[in-house]
């Protein structure tokens, strides 16, 4: 390195040395995740996330998974300006049950997100950036009823402005994003291509602490959505587009137990013959400590969804089937060692398939450890 160039490099590091004195850069949590389940699926239906045929009515998996999170973030004079989160894992599947043969499906998922924000004058007044990636994709797919999700990558992009409210209230946040979902179809299987999309969503949330225990958060969204593969079969407008209003009402409470529950509504409007449907959704989850040094958790998820009117075979978007689905879930956690803790859960679950009006049952027990390196 010349002499010139180092000194510049001191004189932009001089420069530079407050900054990152009063800034701070960190792990905030790191994750590692292992478990193994067994389930049990139930529900004969056609779906259009396999070239195979439906082969039973029933089916057993066994199944284990290996995962892990973090969070990155950067903070300058108390306030967190970038957050990036990283998540992925695997499932490996063992079914049991169908007719044809035996499968052992393999599931690779992984996220990528990150959130950028910059303080504006004083208050928690700001601008932020987000964007992000996730992806999924499945080694021999099984049939019905054992659903998972067609392979596909998913990007997002957008940004937003962060308004400081009068005491008491959190943050009114007002956030735009653009997502592009690309769906990876295999030879035999090219409908699957028909499930891309492209949407644009429009989101403002905000929240009071109405005491020192409570707290209420609402959500109003807006999502816009094309389907470029896809058609209506009209000359003037050949392109199918969805519309979907949602709002959500969340209430928490943190005391001797922790306890939330929520209420989702939502509506959904196209131009298309795809089915018109409105759902409501109640969430609930209530923790807390029981003897033996055991930590309960119940989580139950009630839904109702109703269509416009009845369109035999109408296809619905992967992972659509979350908006009318209902499941109780059951776990008992304790901590084994330092930075390690062991759970046992119990679940059931009921949702829709590909198939607007369909539905499938699974039943499940799982052993989880949680490992938090506490760096």
């Amino acid at each position: 390195m010349s002499r010139k160039s180092l000194a510049a490099l001191l004189c932009l590091s001089g420069l530079l040395a407050p900054q990152f004195l009063q800034a701070q850069a960190g792990i905030r949590d790191l994750v590692v995740t292992s478990g193994f389940y067994g389930e049990r699926y139930q529900g004969n239906l056609p779906t259009i996330g396999t070239v195979l045929q439906d082969s039973t009515e029933a089916a057993t998996a066994l199944q284990g998974e290996m995962a892990a999170r973090m969070d990155l973030f950067w903070r300058k004079n108390g306030v967190t300006r970038a957050l990036l989160g990283i998540d992925g894992g695997v499932r490996q599947f063992s079914a049991y049950g169908f007719e044809g043969r035996d499968f052992a499906p393999k599931e690779w998922v992984g996220s990528v997100d990150l959130t950028l924000f910059q303080p504006i004058g004083a208050g928690s007044n700001g601008v932020q950036a987000l964007g992000g990636y996730r992806g999924r994709r499945v080694q021999d797919r099984a049939p019905m009823p054992l659903f998972l999700q067609p392979d596909q990558r998913v990007w997002y992009g957008g940004g937003g402005v962060q308004l400081g409210l009068k005491s008491g209230w959190e943050p009114l946040s007002l956030i735009v994003l653009g997502e592009q979902a690309d769906y990876q179809a295999p030879v035999e299987a090219p409908q699957i291509r028909l499930l891309n999309r492209e949407t644009l969503t429009s989101e403002i949330r905000w929240g009071h602490q109405a005491a020192t225990s409570y707290r209420v958060d609402v959500t109003l969204g807006f999502d816009g959505s094309r389907y470029p593969e896809q058609t209506t079969f009209v000359a003037e407008d050949p392109v199918r587009e969805d519309q979907t209003y949602r709002g959500r009402l969340g209430w928490s409470y943190q005391g001797d137990v922790l306890a939330r529950a929520g209420l989702e509504g939502r509506i959904n409007r196209s131009n298309s013959r795809r089915p018109e449907y409105r759902s409501l959704t109640l969430d609930g989850q209530v923790t807390t400590v029981l003897p033996g040094d055991l930590v309960g958790t119940l989580y139950v998820v009630l839904s109702r969804k109703e269509y416009r009117e009845a369109i035999p075979f109408a296809r619905l978007l992967p992972g659509e089937e979350a908006n009318s689905a209902s499941l109780a879930y059951i776990t008992l956690s304790r901590t084994l060692a330092r930075n390690l803790d062991g759970a046992v859960r119990v679940g059931w679950s009921r949702a829709e398939t590909e198939t607007g009006g369909e539905y499938f049952q699974r039943y499940g027990f799982g052993v989880l450890m949680n490992y938090r390196p506490g760096w």
